[in-house]
């Protein structure tokens, strides 16, 4: 049997012609194609793009653009990627953490019960390629006076009530890591409609993109590659295929596994799939099953803010968050992944036995 990896990038003659045509320009660092990846980014997107060397370094610059700092509270969910609470400390501001709901994304009465007077910004994931409830959000944001950052890092074109996410924020931030939808190797993009901080951004990603002797702002040194704009380009020229291609995998997954509890998509929402993450009882001995079957599963976020040292700030309960981590596995799910693996996948999963 061969091995069905959990995850797999898409790459293709087109991304591989456009890395050696870049090497052969010599245009390696700081070239004319990153300018040409932000335009037609900025065109699928329908607001200026800015980009930058990871997703990390991309909330880092949206944290810094709208002031984020000392004493200042920064409202995210716990359960995320840990590269998106590191900036907040970056700024010296304090994450304030909180839990999801049932769609594993921020849980909007959590943030009304955790915004205070120092609340500066809140970061939204769009966990999973799932729209969280945005507009709700925006309206908390507007009525409070508070930044929202929008993390659309396993997100890019998914699309909430006819709009695509990424559009609602003050900044949005998009990641390009091999692991992604979309990918660049590295590399991440700031959006926003305000030219300001668009130009604030440009100016201190890079040490030396302004040099005056007068400016006392730091900076820092996250551009991204030339190589990694040409393989974002072609990349971008294929991300509705990819799309369309991990929801007819979701499909096929939604009407052959049972007893289990598949990923919530409402009307007005629409899942992109980064990631396929169901809920089903014994979860461990599942993954491990899986593996003697060659299938590579695994349990995402398994270490969660609030357990970690780090951000563990006070003695919260995070029930939605914990029961997720117990209960949830993500299964194979990328383009190249043919129907005859997702129909093995899905019986050899309900060979197994889980049930909800």
């Amino acid at each position: 049997m061969k091995f069905i990896p959990h995850n797999k990038p898409t790459i293709g003659k087109e991304e591989i012609e456009a890395v050696i045509n870049s090497l052969s320009s010599l245009e390696l660092t700081v070239g004319t194609r990153i300018q040409e990846f932000e335009n037609k980014f900025s065109e699928y997107m329908g607001i200026d793009s800015i980009s930058t060397s990871s997703g990390t370094s991309a909330i880092h610059l949206a944290l810094n653009t709208l002031g984020v700092g000392r004493n200042d509270e920064v409202i995210l969910p716990s359960y995320t990627c840990v590269a998106v609470a590191y900036p907040v400390l970056y700024q010296e501001a304090k994450p304030v953490l909180v839990d999801v709901g049932a769609d594993f994304n921020i849980d909007l009465n959590e943030i009304k019960n955790n915004i205070s007077e120092r609340t500066k910004a809140i970061i939204v994931p769009h966990l999973f390629g799932y729209p969280a409830d945005i507009q709700e959000i925006r309206e908390i944001c507007d009525e409070k006076c508070i930044f929202l950052i929008e993390d659309c890092a396993q997100s890019i074109g998914a699309i909430y009530e006819n709009k695509k996410v990424g559009t609602f924020g003050d900044i949005s931030v998009f990641s390009f890591y091999a692991t992604k939808l979309m990918a660049s190797v590295q590399g991440g993009m700031i959006c926003t409609d305000n030219k300001e901080w668009i130009e604030n951004v440009r100016d201190i990603r890079y040490h030396d993109q302004v040099c005056s002797l007068e400016d006392m702002r730091m900076k820092y040194s996250y551009m991204m590659s030339d190589i990694d704009a040409v393989i974002g380009i072609e990349q971008l020229n294929k991300l509705d295929t990819f799309i369309k291609r991990r929801r007819e995998i979701a499909r096929i997954y939604r009407e052959e596994i049972v007893n289990v509890e598949h990923p919530i998509e409402l009307q007005h929402k629409k899942h992109v799939y980064s990631r396929y993450v169901l809920k089903t009882k014994g979860k461990d001995r599942i993954i491990q099953d899986l593996k003697e079957k060659n299938i590579s599963c695994t349990t995402m976020h398994s270490h969660p803010l609030h357990r970690r040292k780090l951000f563990s700030m006070n003695q919260q309960k995070y029930p939605h968050t914990d029961d997720i981590i117990a209960s949830s596995i993500s299964l194979p799910i990328y383009p190249t992944l043919e129907d005859e693996d997702v129909l093995y996948i899905s019986d050899t999963l309900n060979k197994l036995g889980g049930s909800v």
